[in-house]
């Protein structure tokens, strides 16, 4: 299956998009790959807290509590596939004591150095001892989806005046930095399912700035996603068979244009009335034109650079397509 990008326009990246997102694991004879766990690395659109809050439109029970298990981010959707849950939010499952972990933290970038980021999450667990649940193994599907906090900070170093081509620099090495973690995950033996980063120049963070601004956040997010995949090129990691990768712009492109099509309402907007999208649940949504509350999967933005439930559901849904078609 050829993958096509609306957004990697370099021929030699879209052959290395064609070649991770390739598929055969249903066609060539070999055995689907059933995963043991998820391990799930990456920033705030994979957290789910201890509490069961995500940062995305929360689901509340009839008692006015958290509901974790509706209104689900990508990666309980990608997992529940597989008929795997995660710690923070079991549900109806009936393992009250599931392998797959949730190592993703708030804030994370690819290319910084604090403990919370890309490098560190690995690191710590492949220093964790097995017994307790680390490492990466042969039986570990990985989820990597990180950098849209470094393309806010290479902007954000734009807007301080910073020359535009050590701005362009920082986003691409953020993109090098995504790729040499993932060789390491790779090399530790785990299959890896990845996202590009989505076009933060179609978030509400971006249409709440001028034209300009959201072009330049469009150009660094097409530097970081081009920097990636052209070190994997460049590696020898894309055979095929060890990292599949799903790109969401395609879709966001396709709602932004047409956003009737995919029953949305509003695609420019946040959603959520809370600053902390931790704190946004169905009870605290802005209003449709028709002062009807704004709905989970009629908006297609949570907050200013997180996807509401509908877009994390179409995110889910490509990962749990890639992996199960994915020769690993």
């Amino acid at each position: 299956m050829k993958f096509r990008s609306t957004v990697l326009r370099a021929a030699g990246v879209v052959a290395l998009a064609a070649s991770l997102a390739s598929c055969g694991g249903g066609s060539n004879g070999l055995v689907p790959f059933v995963p043991a766990r998820i391990l799930a690395f990456g920033d705030e659109a994979s957290v789910i807290t201890a509490s069961g809050n995500k940062y995305t439109i929360n689901a509340l029970s009839a008692d006015g509590t958290i509901d974790c298990v509706s209104n689900p981010i990508w990666i309980q959707v990608f997992a529940s596939s597989y008929g795997l849950v995660f710690p923070q939010c079991v549900g109806t499952s009936t393992d009250l004591d599931p392998a797959s972990l949730i190592l993703a933290q708030a804030g994370a970038t690819a290319g910084g150095t604090s403990d919370i980021d890309l490098e560190q999450q690995i690191t710590q667990q492949l220093q964790q001892p097995v017994s307790e649940g680390g490492g990466i193994s042969s039986s570990d599907l990985v989820t990597v989806y990180i950098g849209v906090n470094d393309v806010v900070a290479a902007f954000q170093n734009y807007q301080a005046g910073a020359n535009p081509s050590d701005v362009q620099a920082q986003a691409e090495q953020a993109g090098v930095a995504i790729a040499t973690q993932l060789m390491r995950i790779v090399d530790a033996g785990g299959k890896v399912i990845v996202a590009t980063v989505p076009d933060v120049g179609a978030t509400p963070y971006a249409h709440s700035l001028d034209a300009v601004s959201a072009a330049e956040l469009t150009f660094l997010t097409g530097r970081l996603n081009n920097r990636m995949l052209l070190t994997l090129n460049n590696s020898g990691y894309n055979d095929g068979r060890k990292i599949g990768l799903i790109e969401i712009n395609p879709y966001v492109i396709s709602v932004v244009a047409n956003p009737a099509t995919f029953g949305y309402l509003d695609v420019t907007d946040a959603a959520c009335l809370p600053l902390d999208v931790l704190l946004c649940t169905t009870d605290t949504l802005k209003t449709n034109p028709d002062g009807t509350p704004a709905g989970a999967y009629t908006w297609l933005w949570a907050s200013p650079l997180q996807f509401s439930p509908g877009g994390h559901r179409q995110l889910g849904n490509l990962a749990s397509s890639r992996a199960h078609n994915q020769p690993f």
